[in-house]
């Protein structure tokens, strides 16, 4: 398979996101809709775990509820389980359940490694599926918590944060749809829109008549769009407010909506003079009991920062091509890309920590970006030299540890090291690997990490111990992608030779051989 760019490469990335992102807004506004003519709450929560599935594309996906008189939850809808296990199967409610510690802390659990949780337990339902992944959000009931809704994956790619923020839209549909059917109030005809659901969400929300005039707009709205009340806009053409270079798209949109079609688009639309925003916009049909259409709805959600991050993004990619295009390029130059690669890793997880409204989260992804930008001092302390110069391996690994040290730990790692010069191409893949190593052993480990680098004539020796339990007999197999050992036994020169492992240390010891 031929290996994109990495400019490329992070296009594609960017466009996934994009379309998976686009897809789950286009859902939650369309669930939104249908709750509003649904009296049937079976129907709802099948039909909401249809919509969690596609928009986290697995296959799993249900609602858990518990069961009177008991402390489990019972599996009462889902999508992708066994028939017989929808209505009978169960999990555990206590805190060592994730449904569990989702409803005792009414905060979302999102876990991409259950076999490895030191959190709570993996249910034997979810190991009976071999589900590797499960983000768990609460959703509320009229007088207390009505259940969790759960997408679960045994394959594919991790969940990330802003899948927390699709789930957490749909969980607060299905809560305000058993508060209206818990009330005895029936679906709304024809008025087919609820002013309370439409205040809760947390975007600008217009319900327009068929001709596209404004009549109503959520009280988020009027905030977003610096309003002092609804009559300032009501019975105005929505269309008109849009600046010229987005009105083709608006249309466009509105044309689509009156054949039935549900469009989607982005767009600049400015809230102020001075105050210049983008819009991904979901503009939907709302049709009457006779299939013919009532009234549109049209769902803003403010991107203007993921939008400024990408220009970021695409500003230093067009950068970095620019510089690849000279013939002459010089060595200075291809370090300052790599320097800007690590860059582009450090916006990417910024622009990831907007997407999420969870503050721990948000502070995670950007302790995560610092750290990104102190890996880059590493290579940038490397390649700082004024010529071709060999580099003393004892200087360079200590400035490397005292850096890997601030980055990703609180536990103390010691170096002994013999004391010898490489060039600087040979010297980064061995600052490389023994990062690996001690990332390792302080993801996995416990204790006091020690790195022991011993010269060999034609090879170093690479020691690496903690006082953990050492390492599980299924090794060499990896646990998770295995991705970082390949790059050990890739770069140490010597393949799949390079590694073994010390089981008679009584603690974990790696042993890594590094060829010069």
């Amino acid at each position: 398979m031929q290996q994109l760019p990495p400019d490329e490469t992070i296009r594609a990335a960017l466009r996934k996101s994009h379309a998976r992102l686009h897809r789950q807004h286009e859902l939650v506004v369309e669930f939104g809709v249908l709750s509003l003519k649904v009296d049937d709450l079976d129907t709802l929560l099948t039909q909401a775990c249809t919509v969690v599935a596609e928009g986290m594309q697995t296959r799993f996906s249900k609602v858990l509820q518990p069961l009177p008189d008991s402390d489990d939850y019972v599996l009462s809808h889902g999508v992708g389980w066994a028939k017989s296990d929808i209505g009978h199967a169960t999990v555990g409610a206590d805190i060592a359940s994730p449904a569990g510690f989702a409803l005792a802390t009414n905060r979302p659990v999102l876990s991409n490694h259950l076999g490895l949780e030191e959190r709570f337990r993996t249910p034997e339902l979810l190991k009976r599926y071999g589900i590797e992944r499960a983000i768990n959000v609460p959703i509320r009931g009229p007088l207390g918590p009505f259940g969790v809704l759960e997408a679960d994956s045994s394959n594919g790619d991790d969940f990330v944060e802003s899948d927390l923020v699709f789930l957490e839209g749909i969980s607060n549909v299905i809560s305000m749809a058993v508060e209206r059917i818990a009330a005895g109030v029936e679906a709304p005809h024809p008025d087919p829109y609820s002013e309370s659901f439409l205040n809760a969400s947390p975007d600008c929300v217009k319900i327009l008549s068929p001709g596209g005039e404004i009549e109503f707009m959520n009280e988020k709205g009027i905030e977003l769009m610096h309003l002092a009340a609804l009559h300032e806009v009501k019975g105005q053409r929505w269309t008109e407010f849009w600046p010229e270079e987005s009105k083709p798209l608006v249309i466009e949109a509105l044309s689509k909506v009156t054949v039935g079609e549900t469009a989607r688009f982005e767009a600049y639309f400015p809230t102020a003079p001075d105050e210049p925003k983008w819009w991904d916009v979901t503009v939907a049909p709302i049709l009457g009991a006779d299939g013919k259409l009532e009234r549109v709805m049209a769902v803003s959600r403010d991107i203007t920062e993921r939008h400024q991050y990408e220009a970021q993004l695409l500003s230093l990619i067009e950068a970095q091509n620019s510089r690849q295009s000279r013939s002459d390029l010089h060595l200075e130059e291809i370090h300052h890309r790599v320097k800007n690669s690590l860059h582009l890793v450090n916006t990417l997880l910024l622009l990831q920590a907007n997407l999420t409204s969870d503050k721990a989260v948000k502070l995670q992804l950007e302790t995560a970006a610092g750290r990104v930008v102190t890996i880059a001092s590493v290579h940038e302390r490397l390649y700082h030299t004024d010529d071709d110069k060999n580099v003393q391996a004892a200087d360079y690994l200590n400035a490397l540890l005292s850096d890997l040290g601030k980055a990703l730990a609180e536990r103390k790692i010691v170096l002994e090291t013999d004391d010898f010069v490489l060039p600087p191409e040979r010297m980064a893949p061995l600052g490389l690997v023994i990062s690996e190593l001690i990332t390792n052993a302080l993801k996995y480990g416990k204790g006091t990490v020690e790195v022991l680098v011993n010269h060999a004539g034609d090879h170093v020796l690479l020691t690496v111990k903690d006082e953990g339990d050492g390492f599980p007999d299924t090794y060499p197999k990896p646990t998770g992608t295995g991705l970082g050992m390949r790059l050990v036994k890739s770069y140490s020169g010597y393949g799949s030779a390079a590694v073994s492992i010390d089981r008679l240390e009584g603690k974990s010891c790696i042993h890594v051989r590094f060829k010069l």
